[in-house]
C-alpha cells in the first residue's frame, strides 16, 4: 500500500508507482537488467521498458519531474507538485521522428498539458490543428489536434496517375500510395511469336507503347533474319534490332583454331571455312584444360580428363571426367561428429564443409554449425524454461516478474511486490503449525512439504528386541543396537551372526528346498564350525544339519619349529582323510621346507604334517651354546622390541641400527621426548607451549629424532642449510605416551626425570630468543629487520615463534631488546657435579642441583666479563621469544652450585679471594674406584650474598 507520505517513483511509459526504496532495490539486483551489460539501464518492473537513469540517481519527484522531494499538502494530489504539468502532449518517438519528413514534423502537437500535475498520461490536446489538404489534394479540412494522425478524405475519387503512366487510379480518395496498375493489356513478345493478356503494372515498359513494340521476352530463339538475309538470329527473344551475321567475310580471316590464315578468299558468309591440320588448343569451358583435336568446326567437345573430385569436407574423393566436376557435385557419407556453437550438440550433416579443423564459415548462407533446436533448460526460478536458441554458458536470468506477496507457509512472514521471479519465499522464525502424529510439539521451523521426523528423545527397543536404548530420537524407525542378532537360525544349530537387523533372519525358503528326510531344517549357509577329531582346527564346509562333517583332509595352515624354536615355518594341517602312505602334496610340501622334518616312529598310524617337528641346524647349536654362557655370567641381551613400534620395517631398522652402535644418545632423544610430553614447564612462564631444540647434527640422526618423535606425536621441524641444519621439536594437543617407551621396563610406570644439558644432543641455550604467546598486534618486523641474515626464525606456530642465531651477543642483545622475548626453556636442564668434565667442555651455565645445595668454586675468574678472543660462539644459537613484559631488561645470571669435583665451580674460598684472571682452575681431586672424597660444604650460616659472582653482565654486547 502507498501512503501519501511514502516516497515514489512513477514510470513514465506504463504510469506505474512503487515505493522508491522497492524500485531502488530493484534496480540494482541483476534480474533488472538491461541487453546492454556495459549500461547502467535497468528495466521497469511494470513494462519492461528500459529506464536510462542509473540506480544511485533515482530520486522522490513529482509527476512532472520538475519538483524533487514536493511536499504532502492536503488540498492537493499526493506526491503533486501542484503546479500545472507542461508535459508535451505529442508522445512521439524522438527515433522515429527523426526519420519522417519535415511536413510529418510540422504536423505534430506544438501544445502542452495544462493540467495540474497529476498520476497517469496526460489527456489528449482538444486544441484545432491548422487546415491541411486530404490525401488527394482536392480539398482543405480541418481537425482537432488531438485528431491529427487520423486520415480524413474528401470521398471523391483520386484521379492520380498510376506508376504505370497510361491509367489513372479510381479509388476513393485515400492515404498511402495508389498501389500498382491492375488493368489487363494485350501484349506480345520481343520477336512476335507469342500474345498474352498482362496486367499493366507488371509490364517493364512504361508510358504509351505502339501495337508492334513488344512487352515480354519468350525466352525461344529469336530467328528473325540477320542484315546477311542467309542465317537468323540465334539469340533468345530480345528487345531491339538482331546483330550483325559472325560470319561475313570481313569478321572470318583464319580458320576456325585462328592459327593458320585462310588462303581463299571469301566473297560471302555462305563460302566455307577451311580447317588446317593443327592441333585446336582452345580452351575448354572447364578452364584448365585445352582441346586436343583437330581444327575442327563448332564448339569443342567436353573435357574428358580425368580428374579427382573431392567433396565438400575433403576427407574422400573421386576419378571423374573433369566436365563433370561443374555440373555434379560428389558429396561423402562420412558424418561430421563437430560441436555446433552451442557447444552441446554435434553436426550430423554428411559431408559438412566445416568439418575440416580450423574451417571458418564463409559467404552469406547460413552458418550449418549454427544450433537451431530451443535451449529449454529450466531456469533459475525453475519455473520458466530458456526461449533462447541452444547456446554455451549461462541462460540468462528470468526476466519475469512476481507481482504477488511471497508468503511462508504459515502466512506469518512475507515479501512485498516487486520481486524477480525466482525468489525463494522468506524463512519464517515461527515454529511449524502442523500436528505432528507422535504427538509431540513440534521443534522445528514453519517450512513447505512434509515435516522432518520428530527429535524428542524417546526410549525405544532397537530391532532385534536386545536392548532399551534410550534418548532415541522419536522420529527414528531402524534403531540398531550393533550387538550380534544371535537369534537362532533356520538350521537349529547356528546363531545369527550378523548385527542387529530385522527379522527374519533366513530368507523364506523356495519351493522344494526343505526335504522331509532332513526334518524341515535347511542349512543356514555358514560355516559349520564343529571341531575336528583328528586336530584342534574346526569344519570348514558349509552348514550340513542332517549330515555329519567330511572326512577331509584340514588346510588350516600351522606353525610347526624345531625343537630350539629358532627355525619355523607354516604347513598345511593335513589331518583327517583317507590315508594311503604319503600323498603327492605332502610330499610337494616337504621339499619346500626350509629343514628336513623330525622322524616319527612307524607304528603305522599317520601323523600330520602340522604337528611333527622340524630339524635343529648348527646355528641353533651355536644360539643355545650362547644362551648357556649368558645365564652362566648372567648376562641380559638389550631389548629392542621397543623399537619395532611401525609396520615399516625400515623405518624400525634404522632407530634400531643406530641404538646398538650409539645407545646413549637414542635414550637421550627419548629422554628429551618424553619430558616433553610428561614432564612440567619451569620457571613461571604461563605458556603451555613446551619445545626443544637439537644442536646441528647429520641427516641420519635428524630422521632418527624424527622418527623417535613421531612415536610421541610430536611436531618436528628441520630449520637452517648444511652443515648446520638443526631440529626443533613441540608438543601439540595430540602428544602421548607410544605403547613402549625406550629404557622403560614393561608394567613400570612411566616417569619424566628432567634431563641434564649435553652439547653433543642439546643447542646452547646462552644464544637462544623466542615469542610465545604473542598477542595478535605483536610486530615481529623488528626482529627481522634488525638481525636479518644472523638468525633462523622457525613459527612452531601461529602465535608462537623462536629464532636461531650464530653469535651469542647477538642472542643476548636480541633477547634485551625484543618486547616479548624471555630465556629458553627446553627439555634439558644444565647438568650437576656428577656430570664428567668432557660434557661441559662447552657449557658455560651451571644448572642448580635438585638438593638445593651451594657449589663452591676454584677460581672466581669464571664469573668475570670474558675478553672477546674467549667468547667462542657455539655453531648455531638459539633464541627464545617467550612472552616478556615490555620494557624489563634481561640479565644473564648464572646458577650457583655446589660440588667438589666440578672444575666449572666459581664459588671457591680460595677462588674468591683470587685477584687477577690469569688464575687457573684448579683441577678435581683424583679419586680412585673404591675410595670416594668429597670437597669441603660451605657452612649453613653463610650468607647468600657472598656467594654471588663479583660481575653480573646485562648485555653481551658490552664485553670487551
Amino acid at each position: 500500500m502507498v501512503r501519501r507520505s511514502a516516497p515514489v517513483w512513477s514510470c513514465g511509459s506504463c504510469f506505474s508507482i512503487f515505493h522508491l526504496p522497492c524500485i531502488r532495490r530493484w534496480a540494482r539486483s541483476p534480474a533488472s537488467a538491461s541487453d546492454d551489460p556495459a549500461s547502467d539501464a535497468w528495466r521497469c518492473p511494470g513494462c519492461q521498458s528500459v529506464q536510462d537513469v542509473p540506480a544511485r540517481d533515482i530520486a522522490y519527484t513529482c509527476f512532472c519531474r520538475r519538483r524533487r522531494d514536493p511536499p504532502n499538502d492536503l488540498y492537493l494530489t499526493p506526491h503533486s507538485c501542484g503546479e500545472p504539468c507542461s508535459k508535451p502532449l505529442d508522445r512521439a518517438d524522438p527515433a522515429a521522428a527523426k526519420g519522417n519528413d519535415d511536413d510529418d514534423v510540422a504536423a505534430r502537437c506544438p501544445h502542452a498539458c495544462v493540467l495540474q500535475c497529476h498520476p497517469g498520461p496526460c489527456p489528449p490536446c482538444k486544441a484545432f490543428a491548422p487546415e491541411r489538404p486530404c490525401p488527394c489534394g482536392k480539398q482543405s479540412i480541418t481537425r482537432r489536434c488531438a485528431d491529427r494522425s487520423t486520415p480524413v478524405t474528401c470521398g471523391q475519387p483520386c484521379e492520380k496517375l498510376l506508376p504505370c503512366r497510361r491509367h489513372r487510379c479510381d479509388k476513393v480518395c485515400h492515404t498511402g500510395p495508389c498501389g500498382e496498375c491492375e488493368v489487363d493489356y494485350p501484349a506480345q513478345c520481343f520477336c512476335g511469336k507469342k500474345t498474352e493478356t498482362l496486367l499493366c503494372g507488371e509490364m517493364v515498359l512504361k508510358g504509351k507503347l505502339s501495337d508492334k513494340d513488344g512487352v515480354f521476352s519468350c525466352s525461344e530463339v529469336c530467328g528473325h533474319n540477320l542484315a546477311c538475309a542467309n542465317h537468323a538470329c540465334q539469340d533468345v527473344c530480345h528487345p531491339g534490332p538482331c546483330g550483325e551475321c559472325e560470319l561475313v567475310p570481313e569478321k572470318v580471316t583464319t580458320c576456325h583454331c585462328g592459327k593458320t590464315r585462310l588462303q581463299e578468299k571469301r566473297t560471302s558468309c555462305l563460302d566455307p571455312i577451311a580447317t588446317c591440320d593443327k592441333v585446336c588448343d582452345k580452351r575448354l569451358p572447364c578452364g584448365l584444360h585445352r582441346c586436343k583435336g583437330t581444327c575442327h568446326e563448332g564448339e569443342c567437345p567436353p573435357c574428358l580428363v580425368r580428374v579427382e573430385q573431392r567433396c565438400r569436407c575433403g576427407s574422400s574423393g573421386q576419378m571423374v571426367e573433369c566436365y563433370k566436376v561443374s555440373k555434379e557435385e560428389f558429396r561423402c557419407n562420412k558424418p561430421c561428429g563437430r560441436k555446433k556453437n552451442c557447444g552441446r550438440h554435434r553436426c550430423s550433416e554428411c559431408c559438412c564443409p566445416l568439418s575440416k579443423p580450423f574451417a571458418q564459415h564463409q559467404g552469406d548462407s547460413m552458418d550449418p554449425h549454427f544450433c537451431q533446436i530451443p535451449c529449454g533448460k529450466k531456469l533459475r526460478c525453475g519455473q520458466h524454461g530458456c526461449q533462447h536458441l541452444c547456446h554455451s554458458g549461462h541462460c540468462d536470468p528470468c526476466r519475469e516478474t512476481i507481482f504477488n506477496d511471497l508468503t511462508c507457509a504459515c502466512g506469518r512472514s512475507s515479501i512485498p511486490p516487486p520481486q524477480p521471479c525466482g525468489t525463494p519465499t522468506p524463512s519464517c522464525p515461527h515454529q511449524c503449525i502442523v500436528p505432528q502424529p507422535c504427538g509431540h510439539p513440534a521443534s522445528h521451523q514453519c517450512h513447505f512439504g512434509d515435516c522432518p521426523p520428530c527429535v524428542v528423545p524417546v526410549m525405544r527397543e532397537c530391532v532385534g528386541g536386545h536392548v532399551m536404548l534410550r534418548n532415541i530420537p522419536c522420529g527414528s524407525k531402524d534403531i540398531r543396537c550393533n550387538q550380534p542378532c544371535g537369534k537362532n537360525r533356520q538350521c537349529g544349530l547356528h546363531a545369527c551372526a550378523r548385527p542387529c537387523h530385522p527379522s527374519p533372519c533366513d530368507p523364506p525358503p523356495a519351493n522344494g528346498e526343505a526335504s522331509s528326510g532332513s526334518g524341515g531344517k535347511v542349512s543356514c549357509g555358514q560355516l559349520c564350525g564343529v571341531p575336528r577329531r583328528e586336530c584342534k582346527h574346526t569344519c570348514n564346509a558349509p552348514c550340513h544339519p542332517s549330515s555329519p562333517c567330511p572326512d577331509v583332509r584340514c588346510e588350516h595352515r600351522a606353525t610347526i619349529t624345531c625343537s630350539c624354536g629358532r627355525i619355523s615355518t607354516t604347513v598345511p594341517c593335513s589331518a583327517g582323510g583317507a590315508y594311503n602312505g604319503d600323498s603327492t602334496f605332502d610330499i610337494s610340501v616337504m621339499q619346500q621346507l626350509p629343514m628336513a622334518l623330525q622322524p616319527v616312529e612307524s607304528n603305522g598310524k599317520r601323523v600330520p604334517l602340522g604337528q611333527r617337528k622340524l630339524c635343529c641346524d648348527e646355528e641353533c647349536a651355536k644360539v643355545e651354546r650362547k644362551r648357556v654362557l649368558a645365564e652362566a655370567f648372567d648376562i641380559t641381551p638389550p631389548n629392542l622390541d621397543a623399537l619395532h613400534f611401525g609396520e615399516n620395517s625400515n623405518v624400525s631398522d634404522l632407530v634400531s641400527d643406530l641404538f646398538r652402535r650409539e645407545p646413549k644418545w637414542v635414550l637421550a632423544i627419548e629422554e628429551r621426548c618424553k619430558f616433553l610430553v610428561l614432564g612440567k614447564t619451569r620457571g613461571n612462564s604461563s605458556s603451555n607451549m613446551k619445545f626443544h631444540v637439537f644442536c646441528p647434527m647429520l641427516k641420519d640422526k635428524r630422521d632418527a629424532i624424527r622418527l623417535i618423535a613421531d612415536r610421541w606425536k610430536l611436531s618436528v621441524q628441520a630449520v637452517g642449510w648444511e652443515p648446520k641444519r638443526f631440529v626443533t621439536v613441540h608438543v601439540t594437543p595430540k602428544s602421548k605416551v607410544p605403547a613402549r617407551v625406550l629404557g622403560s621396563k614393561p608394567g613400570v610406570p612411566v616417569s619424566a626425570a628432567h634431563p641434564y644439558f649435553d652439547s653433543m644432543v642439546d643447542m646452547d641455550p646462552r644464544l637462544v630468543v623466542a615469542m610465545l604467546d604473542l598477542p595478535r598486534d605483536a610486530d615481529v618486523n623488528s626482529l627481522v629487520l634488525r638481525f636479518g641474515g644472523e638468525c633462523e626464525l622457525v613459527w612452531l606456530n601461529d602465535k608462537n615463534a623462536a629464532a636461531v642465531f650464530s653469535d651469542p651477543a647477538r642472542a643476548a642483545t636480541a633477547l634485551r631488546r625484543l618486547d616479548y622475548g624471555s630465556a629458553y626453556q627446553g627439555a634439558a636442564m644444565f647438568c650437576p657435579s656428577s656430570i664428567t668434565q668432557a660434557s661441559l667442555s662447552s657449557n658455560v651455565w651451571v644448572g642448580a642441583p635438585r638438593d638445593g645445595g651451594l657449589a663452591t668454586a676454584s677460581s672466581a675468574s669464571a664469573w668475570k666479563k670474558d675478553s672477546p678472543s674467549e667468547l667462542k660462539p657455539n655453531p648455531h644459537a638459539v633464541m627464545t621469544v617467550l612472552g616478556r613484559a615490555p620494557g624489563t631488561r634481561s640479565v644473564w645470571k648464572p646458577a650457583v652450585q655446589v660440588t667438589s669435583s666440578n672444575r666449572w665451580n666459581a664459588l671457591e674460598p680460595d677462588a674468591a679471594t683470587s685477584s687477577g684472571p690469569a688464575d687457573k682452575p684448579k683441577p678435581p681431586p683424583h679419586t680412585d674406584a673404591g675410595s670416594s672424597t668429597s670437597a669441603p660444604q660451605p657452612s649453613a650460616g653463610q650468607s647468600v650474598s657472598k656467594l654471588q659472582p663479583d660481575i653480573e653482565v646485562e648485555d653481551w654486547e658490552e664485553i670487551e
